[in-house]
């Protein structure tokens, strides 16, 4: 059994609200329309790493869907950044998962739906999973929303920017951060050693905060991280955010296996982003929300999770 120590992350419910086709609302939950939904089916399992860390440009690499892309330096030490490998399905339009009938009713197109598909699963690829501040946090929300606002279309940033200001990127879906252990490995190799990324659906809906037609792409995801048992234990207890009081006494009964000394366990971190984009431009985002578990690899401990609101009313 999964045990949690923290309720519901989002209750300020910066959540993706679409009003969208009957069509289409029936494939997620909630009677308002869509919304990103939080997975856990990975496992952790170790994953075989190259003899030489960060072999930019190999295709496949030995982490999933994803290749090197740059090594980075921090002040934690060096990793690899990654970008979404070219020849993964992710990567490849499949027209089974564009619902035709609402694009239409929006004014998109299949060619449209194509189009914003690369964008999305290069930002889920390169920033959503795999940002600088995923493990550090030493950059304060607003000033790393300004590196990456460009991503956005101006009407986006004027909404996220007031949003990330009082909540912080994890809560408005932007990133994930603020969750895994800081930091990470420092190997020279990516701070995942798996990370999986889909699209299950592309299809069109109504911006929440504009009322304008938006073009949806659901990326489902996981990734898979290395990580202490006391690395584990710490993050676990700086993320509670929960009325009760976690600690490690409390760990150490009734999750045992984080203190057998092996640290075998790993992080699993699992979800979906839903990354929106609207007429005219299919290059920059005008909308974006996720939803995600952070879990041991063995699904004993929830560590974090971010399940946003349905009700627009709670934004």
């Amino acid at each position: 059994m999964t045990r949690s120590f923290r309720i519901a992350a989002s209750t300020i419910g910066i959540a993706l609200s679409l009003t969208a086709l009957t069509s289409c609302a029936s494939e997620t939950p909630g009677a308002g329309g869509p919304v990103a939904s939080a997975s856990s089916s990975a496992t952790a399992s170790a994953t075989p790493t190259p003899d030489t860390p960060c072999p930019e440009g190999a295709t496949p690499g030995p982490w999933g869907d994803v290749v090197a892309l740059e090594q980075m330096d921090d002040s934690f030490g060096s990793y690899c950044h990654v970008a979404l490998a070219p020849d993964t399905a992710a990567a490849q339009f499949d027209a089974s998962v564009a619902d035709t009938d609402s694009l239409t009713a929006y004014g998109f197109t299949v060619q449209d739906a194509e189009a914003a598909q690369q964008v999305a699963v290069q930002y889920v690829a390169e920033l959503g999973l795999d940002s600088t501040r995923l493990d550090d946090y030493s950059t304060p929300d607003s000033a790393f929303f300004e590196t990456i606002k460009n991503r956005f279309t101006a009407t986006a940033q004027a909404a996220l920017a007031p949003r990330v200001e009082a909540y912080g990127l994890r809560e408005t879906g932007v990133i994930v951060t603020e969750s895994l252990p800081s930091p990470l490995g420092r190997t020279g190799d990516p701070r995942a050693s798996s990370t999986e990324i889909s699209v299950d659906k592309i299809f069109a809906g109504l911006n929440p905060d504009q009322g304008t037609p938006l073009l949806i792409v659901r990326v489902p995801f996981s990734a898979v991280y290395g990580a202490t048992d006391a690395s584990i234990v710490e993050a676990a207890i700086r993320n509670e955010r929960g009325s009760s009081t976690l600690t490690e006494d409390v760990l150490r009964s009734s999750t045992p296996s984080l203190f057998d000394g092996n640290d075998e366990e790993g992080l699993v971190l699992a979800g979906s982003y839903m990354v929106s984009f609207g007429l005219g431009d299919l290059s920059t985002i005008d909308y974006i929300s996720t939803a995600w578990t952070l879990t041991t690899g063995d699904g004993a401990l929830q560590i974090d999770a971010v399940e946003p609101e349905l009700d627009p009313s709670l934004r």
